[in-house]
């Protein structure tokens, strides 16, 4: 049974929300809530190549856009993308070959699949592994349950030494008409995001149901 969240707003510029996905911790469980798909990307593609430019590996699971539209994307915002896929250092991967691979779903195949993933990279010398994941597939395969399930089966602190967000339209879930599903997302990670006109960030403490909510405008320009 869920409870409301307390919550209180703060105003956040929009570049302070990019240096929070820059200053991602291993462990970290973030969810992202975007509206549009430029502020998508400019959130996750700068997440991303803060890893790489520092030596870590990324992977990005694509479900609404297709992974050469990622690849086109993550081009034209200065990640030399096909040297990287070469090195193994980035892996842009189609959702249904990853989490729905064989047409279903199964929370311990993608666990293994993330886990094989961190140790391969880890193996070719790269310090660590920042990935995300585009969520629309389950909303699309009516696997909402499914979702919130694999979502909770990895913690708010994630048990294995990756840093992940995960990345939701918020119009995809809004059509699922269901106030308390944002209420179990929010809850299955350590800070949720928002991008674009509300940029802000949102922390879920371990110990409480008590939410801090920091809302701000983008910067112009």
């Amino acid at each position: 049974m869920h409870h409301g969240f307390e919550s209180r707003r703060l105003v956040l510029e929009k570049n302070e929300l990019l240096d929070f996905v820059r200053q991602m911790k291993t462990r970290d469980h973030v969810i992202l809530f975007y509206s549009k798909p430029e502020d998508k990307r400019e959130v996750l593609f700068t997440y991303l190549k803060t890893g790489l430019d520092g030596g870590e590996a990324a992977a990005y699971v694509a479900a609404q856009e297709t992974p050469d539209q990622i690849r086109d994307g993550m081009r034209s915002f200065g990640v030399n993308v096909d040297e990287l896929e070469k090195t193994g250092a980035l892996h842009i991967i189609d959702c249904e070959d990853w989490y729905f691979k064989g047409g279903a779903f199964s929370i311990s195949r993608v666990m293994e699949l993330w886990v094989n993933l961190y140790h391969r990279v880890v193996a070719r010398g790269f310090k660590g592994l920042r990935v995300t994941g585009e969520m629309a597939g389950f909303f699309e395969k009516k696997m909402v349950k499914e979702l919130v399930e694999y979502e909770r089966s990895l913690h708010r602190v994630l048990e294995f030494p990756m840093t992940a967000i995960c990345a939701y339209d918020i119009n995809v879930v809004a059509k699922e008409g269901r106030g308390e599903l944002y209420v179990d997302l929010i809850k299955a990670h350590s800070t949720a995001l928002f991008s674009g006109p509300e940029a802000g960030v949102v922390k879920t403490p371990s110990s409480t149901v008590a939410t801090s909510i920091l809302v701000g405008t983008p910067t112009s320009g």
